[in-house]
């Protein structure tokens, strides 16, 4: 699982987060993208890399809520988790 360490609605419809990932972190780039899986249960769903932290292990992601998946994925807060989180 994968802790969201930080999180800014930028506008109603539009968050980010910092995820806690350090190997995704240690290889990926802005604009390339990460996979990702909010529970068990949930679809995996491709999200563009804002930004990354290799000292401190992060991954910066920006999404719009437009259906279930982001919708879930907006309802959690830092210091929650997702289930699955990959990348380059």
């Amino acid at each position: 699982m994968y802790k969201i360490l930080d999180k800014k609605e930028l506008n109603p419809t539009v968050a980010e987060l910092w995820i806690e990932a350090p190997l995704v972190a240690n290889k990926a780039k802005p604009g390339q993208f990460i996979i990702l899986r909010v529970d068990e249960e949930g679809e995996r769903i491709p999200l563009t890399v804002a930004g990354v932290n290799k000292n401190d292990g992060t991954v910066k992601i920006i999404f719009q809520v437009v259906g279930s998946t982001t919708k879930k994925l907006s309802y959690k807060e830092a210091g929650e988790y997702i289930q699955d989180f990959v990348g380059p």
